[in-house]
């Protein structure tokens, strides 16, 4: 029998009996319970009631205050990087998508996508959700706005993405968008979008001249321009370096975020309603306007879609108005939409004010009288079922005492092996046997040391063979007149097939580097021992100072290395290249190898070492040719194994060889060291989190001369 049914029937058998003794019980006191409630019930304590809504909303008012103080620290760091952008010299060029591009699905960034935070309601009443970018923000010019006029700010403000879309990360669903408009006419906002209504003009929206006027943060209900919804917005004016103002930095913050509407329903009820109600004044006519937003309804309770003056709808709204004329948190009790409710509001900032309405129905309904009789039978109730539980818990404490006693001590030598085994003795085994599932556990345990001490083994043998194989790299960077030269290699594994070297010749009494890359088939162990036969010939063959062109010594090479492949189908990539002191030509001698690749600045080209020839161990009768080409200052020569251009991301994406080109253009005047550093920093963060395939070794040779 398994061990799980053996505990199953001792506890069942243990704890039955009780629990359908309560169970019994509890049913007939339930009985007894519905038979004395007569329907009689008193109204709860209004006044309780009332008082607990007051400290609630005053509690949601500190929240979203709070809420509110972290926004605008947001959005005056996202000022800071603007103020910072228009200080700065323009950027280098990189892609950016105007508001038309997003429109057209030719133009349109590739990741463009519905976004269920961005609903579009049209007048029938359909849905859809707009399509936007959240790796690209969109850039929108103001009607006669000149472009070659304000090139350089839209320069600048490529620097903004990174700041956007971390504000983005920040508040999630939160956000709607995120701006920053100029004077100039220049707008960026994310996340990127198309969308803007005919005419649209920024610098004419009430966020813009509201925050342009008064020279602060301002917050206010908006309408947004592209999806219709009601958001309520901050803005704050920016400057340029000059002190001059620049433009407007601005924020639109979804209404049930800025209401904590999921606090509020949750504490109370679906049926509650929640607003915010801010006072505007107007600078020139110093007329009032009230201004209501309710989460439930997205519009001011006046039914209009924008903001107005609503204080003379009807008596109720009058008298809340004069309560929060007063600047103090309090309550009314007045219908709501025709329903008793109960209206409790709380100060958030100067002229705005958190509001809450509960229907009388939703917090009535407790009778005191019912509760002092729950109570009552509440404690006769506790008074059994403790009785019950206290002998179930003997009983079952009794049991599970005596049969733990005969389980634990299997359980115990096991433990024990498990111990010795963590000390490294290996030569620990279980022998007990219990006819049931720890039986499994015992054999288990006993196949797994075995497996365990051999693993051990092999990771010692491993980390022993990968010092080694390091060793046989450079060390450090060569030191050759004339030339600046960097290499590096990366293994996917402990050990590794690809190779380089840096090996001084004398050829005639001139003084020479030979730059080799190899690339053996495949990786691990097989390939890190073909490596280091391959780097022993060459080096054999270099250092004993043979007379003759490259290729004869390469031909030696390759003759001695197909011995060793004949039967394994292995082979080497190879690719010779040979600098001398006082000569402005490269010699190379390409067996099997990708060319490598020259480039020239003066003209902005990329060339290649080309050659023919098969990999090393294919044919030991074939007689490779060397090749060689005149080489100029400035001029930058990379030989790299596939494992750059072969690169995988998350999407499947290769990296390419003309992304590696793109690096060596931008780079081109760094040395040798930084471009090999750049080459193998851009490749981790494209392939991310995934697991490399294969083998990376770069050289870069760049002539100093």
């Amino acid at each position: 029998m398994k061990l799980r049914w053996k505990y199953f029937l001792v506890l069942v058998a243990a704890s039955l009996v009780p629990l359908l003794a309560v169970t019994w019980i509890s049913q007939n006191a339930s009985r007894r319970l519905g038979k004395t409630i007569s329907g009689k019930a008193q109204n709860t304590l209004t006044n309780t009631v009332k008082q607990e809504m007051v400290r609630a909303t005053r509690s949601y008012a500190a929240f979203s205050l709070l809420g509110r103080q972290t926004t605008e620290f947001a959005l005056r760091l996202l000022a800071i990087e603007a103020e910072l952008a228009l200080a700065l010299r323009p950027p280098s060029a990189t892609r950016i998508y105007y508001a038309a591009d997003f429109d057209d699905p030719l133009l349109s960034p590739e990741d463009m996508a519905p976004s269920t935070n961005h609903p579009i309601r049209s007048k029938d009443g359909a849905v859809s959700y707009k399509r936007i970018s959240r790796k690209h923000p969109n850039f929108f010019l103001a009607p006669g706005t000149i472009k070659e006029g304000v090139t350089s700010d839209i320069a600048r403000f490529t620097r903004l993405s990174s700041a956007l879309r971390n504000l983005n990360r920040h508040y999630g669903t939160g956000l709607h968008w995120a701006y920053v408009s100029l004077e100039n006419g220049v707008h960026i906002s994310y996340p990127g979008h198309g969308g803007y209504p005919m005419g649209y003009d920024p610098r004419k929206r009430p966020w813009y001249e509201i925050a342009k006027q008064s020279k602060a943060l301002t917050w206010l209900p908006i309408v947004d321009a592209t999806t219709g919804q009601l958001l309520l917005t901050l803005s704050m004016p920016i400057k340029r370096p000059d002190g001059s103002f620049a433009g407007v930095a601005g924020m639109d913050i979804k209404i049930t975020h800025a209401l904590a509407e999921s606090e509020t329903s949750s504490r109370w009820s679906q049926k509650m309603s929640s607003f915010i109600v801010g006072v505007e004044t107007n600078s020139s006519s110093k007329k009032r306007k009230i201004w209501v937003i309710s989460s439930q309804e997205k519009i001011s309770p006046s039914g209009s879609k924008s903001v107005g003056d609503i204080s003379s709808q009807s008596p109720e709204f009058e008298e809340l108005f004069r309560r929060i004329n007063s600047k103090a948190s309090g309550y009314l009790d007045m219908p709501y939409k025709g329903v008793d409710s109960l209206w409790a509001y709380a100060a958030m900032i100067a002229d705005q004010y958190f509001v809450i309405v509960v229907p009388k129905s939703e917090i009535m309904t407790l009778p005191e009288e019912v509760g002092r009789m729950f109570v009552g039978y509440s404690k006769e109730q506790r008074a059994i079922t403790g009785v019950a539980v206290v002998l179930a818990l003997f009983f079952v404490g009794v049991v599970a005492f005596f049969t733990s006693r005969l389980s634990t001590g299997h359980i115990l030598t096991i433990i024990d092996a498990w111990k010795r085994l963590a000390k490294g003795d290996f030569s620990v085994r279980l022998k007990s046997r219990t006819k049931d599932e720890r039986d499994q556990m015992i054999h288990a345990f006993n196949e797994i040391v075995p497996k365990i001490e051999e693993h051990m083994r092999m990771s010692k043998a491993l980390g022993l063979a990968q010092e080694v194989q390091q060793s046989l790299l450079p060390q450090s960077d060569p030191s050759f007149p004339g030339f600046d030269i960097a290499g590096s290699s990366i293994y996917c594994d402990e050990t590794g097939g690809d190779y380089y070297d840096f090996i001084e010749t004398n050829r005639g009494g001139q003084a020479g580097l030979a730059v080799v890359v190899g690339d053996v088939s495949g990786h691990g162990v097989s390939s890190a021992l073909l490596m280091a036969t391959a780097r022993a010939l060459i080096m054999l063959m270099l250092r004993s100072s043979m007379p003759g062109e490259a290729a004869g010594i390469i031909n030696d090479v390759n003759r001695y290395l197909s011995l060793d492949t004949a039967q394994t189908g292995n082979f080497m990539t190879f690719f010779y290249c040979e600098l001398a002191e006082r000569e402005t030509e490269v010699r190379w001698v390409r067996a099997g190898h990708d060319p490598a690749l020259v480039y020239d600045p003066s003209t902005d080209a990329f060339n290649e070492l080309k050659g023919q020839g098969p990999a090393l161990g294919l044919d030991d009768s074939f007689e490779y040719d060397s090749f060689h080409r005149h080489i100029e200052p400035g001029q930058v020569i990379m030989i790299g194994t596939d494992g750059i251009w072969e690169m995988h991301n998350k999407a499947g994406e290769m990296f390419g060889k003309q992304a590696l080109m793109e690096i060596i253009r931008s780079n081109h005047t760094a040395s040798a060291r930084q471009i090999v550093d750049t080459v193998t920093d851009v490749l981790e963060r494209f392939r991310g989190d995934e697991t490399p395939e294969d083998d990376i070794t770069l050289v870069v040779i760049k002539v100093v001369r």
